[in-house]
């Protein structure tokens, strides 16, 4: 399997061998269960959900596990997951929508639409007395930049200068009561690639161009067209029975995490809905966008999106530069994470897109991404599937959700 073999182990891939996908019949794929099944029984996670659908609907699920550390309460295909940066996805749709509507130009400055940009500076490095030094930069990035992580923008979870701005308190941090929007670029806007808050700012534009607060556009132009009651910024106390608790890997395994645990709050409660996390959902619900794209921006003779935007969605955005691995600096929140696994890939519009595909999975073009708690999809368009494998436990990029990720993946292929 070229660069995934150190993945996953030979004996591992002659135990699963090919099925058929599972839109083409409704028999549960015994090898998928199996998967989720086993790294639960191994000790290894202690929640896992998978699902997979086609264009008519979600055609197969499966949870294994516990929603609790102490085993009581045992794991449903209904429970609902924090899914972190899968969030970006849905605030995409959204300005894609807004785009549709001439609101919002993807290659103009978006300091058109956001004055303040007017005076970004890149930060540079810091000189022998971190004393940071700092470049104005050429322009403001664009919204096309915005979704496809070549605006400049970063995460102090994988860049080192803007962690090490964050601890000197000259950048304000996302982990800080501050306003995290305000830092600086970390490259001039459309000269390299590298994961950060783009989306979150994209979230601002939508917010901006339509009136609404984020949390209620979604409500009304994505997630109640496309039926998905158990989608949410704020966790209902009504539903908090069916949320699942946040681990960490620990030196002594699986613990607790005493942060990001899910929390009920009121409706319109949140002072900030961020762009680029922050929801929770359930693998039906989100399978419904997933679906959606699947059939080119339609679905229940409802359009969100026009299907020539979904096409450029799964097209290269970015020409010759290359999404690159993200060296965490951060290795309690993150590994060192490479979402296209060795593989071939460009960015679209809001996916990693896998150029080639990956032997025995995904097929060529197929859109990724994931989420910080362990949480990934994919839309193969070419196969006519989506997928999605969830868990709920840090650091970012685990080694046992990864290969229970494409363990799986082989089992729907």
């Amino acid at each position: 399997m070229k660069k995934i073999v150190c993945l996953l182990s030979t004996a591992t891939l002659l135990a699963f061998s090919p099925v058929t996908l599972a839109g083409e019949n409704t028999t549960p794929m015994a090898e998928a269960v199996a998967v989720l099944d086993q790294v639960v029984a191994d000790g290894k996670l202690n929640f896992a959900v998978a699902a997979v659908g086609n264009v008519g609907g979600q055609t197969w699920s499966h949870a294994a596990g516990y929603q609790d550390a102490e085993k009581t309460r045992p794991a449903s295909p209904d429970n609902i997951i924090q899914i972190a940066s899968m969030t970006k996805l849905v605030t995409t749709i959204a300005a894609l929508q807004l785009m549709e509507q001439g609101k919002l130009d993807l290659d103009t400055p978006i300091s058109a639409y956001a004055p303040e940009l007017n005076e970004l500076q890149v930060l540079k490095g810091f000189a022998p007395d971190d004393t940071p030094i700092f470049e104005k930069v050429n322009r403001a990035p664009t919204g096309r930049e915005l979704m496809t992580h070549t605006a400049g923008y970063v995460y102090e979870i994988w860049n080192a200068n803007a962690l090490k701005g964050s601890q000197l308190g000259v950048t304000p941090s996302l982990f800080s009561e501050g306003n995290y929007l305000a830092a600086p670029l970390a490259f001039q806007p459309g000269t390299a690639w590298e994961y950060g808050i783009n989306t979150d700012w994209l979230g601002v534009l939508v917010e901006r161009l339509s009136g609404q607060r984020l949390a209620d556009y979604f409500d009304e132009h994505i997630f109640m067209p496309l039926g998905m009651a158990d989608t949410f910024y704020e966790l209902p106390e009504n539903k908090l029975d069916r949320s699942v608790m946040m681990m960490a890997r620990a030196a002594e395994g699986l613990v607790p995490l005493p942060s990001f645990q899910p929390t009920p709050m009121k409706k319109g409660s949140m002072a900030h809905y961020s762009g680029g996390g922050g929801l929770s959902s359930t693998v039906k619900d989100y399978g419904r966008v997933l679906q959606m794209l699947l059939n080119s921006g339609s679905l229940d003779e409802k359009t969100l999106l026009k299907a020539e935007t979904v096409n450029s969605m799964f097209e290269n955005n970015i020409g010759d530069i290359q999404p690159a691995a993200l060296a965490t600096v951060m290795p309690t929140l993150s590994n060192i994470a490479d979402l296209s696994f060795g593989e071939k890939a460009t960015f679209g519009l809001g996916l990693l897109i896998h150029s080639d595909g990956i032997d025995g999975g995904r097929k060529a073009n197929t859109g990724s991404w994931a989420g910080l708690f362990n949480s990934y999809y994919w839309v193969d368009r070419e196969a006519g599937t989506y997928g999605i494998f969830g868990t709920q436990v840090l650091p970012f990029y685990d080694g046992v959700a990864i290969e229970t990720l494409l363990e799986f993946e082989q089992a729907v292929y």
